[in-house]
């Protein structure tokens, strides 16, 4: 029987690499449909540990003496990203040839090693919308983070998996409106 995999086709993930963006504010149609700086990553990612989300600010609690009471001062973003992604049998260990069109070993190179600086990019809608060109109107979200040592995530009866906590780096475009 063949196995049916559910998807969510109105969502898109894709890593861009950190100087894919002349301005990050403004990112252009051009700049995030270039294909070898920004790469689609969307059907390798399973949906429980892949996540882009905005916390609530960092604070500066620093009273002075002409403050009245308690004052807080927000001062940055906290955004945490994590990616977790199926890997595929053929990596080319063992003296067999690497499947290089494999998007599985794709996301693997890109996120296997420490201290590699990428935009992660969300967009949600429309539908059927899944890993296609951007498109003006289109909203998205992006921060800047650096890759952390992978994970390993082997369990019976499952994939297995890698998973990348990455480290935000202070930079994000949060509800972006293309155009």
């Amino acid at each position: 029987m063949p196995t049916t995999r559910l998807s969510r086709p109105n969502q898109t993930w894709a890593l861009a690499f950190d100087d894919a963006f002349a301005n990050p504010a403004t990112p252009t149609l051009s700049e995030l449909n270039a294909s070898r700086f920004v790469h689609f990553i969307s059907c390798a990612l399973t949906e429980d540990g892949t996540e882009l989300t905005l916390g609530d600010s960092e604070t500066d609690d620093t009273v002075t003496f002409c403050d009245i009471g308690n004052n807080t001062t927000l001062t940055q973003n906290n955004v945490t990203g994590n990616l977790t992604w199926l890997v595929d049998a053929n990596t080319g260990g063992s003296g067999s040839t690497v499947d290089l069109t494999s998007l599985f070993n794709k996301v693997t190179s890109l996120l296997d090693f420490p201290d590699i600086p990428y935009w992660l990019i969300s967009r949600t809608g429309p539908n059927a919308s899944q890993d296609i060109a951007f498109a003006a109107g289109q909203v998205i979200k992006m921060a800047r983070f650096k890759t952390d040592v992978p994970q390993v995530i082997i369990e019976n009866n499952s994939p297995i998996r890698k998973s990348q906590a990455l480290v935000y780096q202070g930079s994000s475009n949060w509800n972006y409106t293309l155009s």
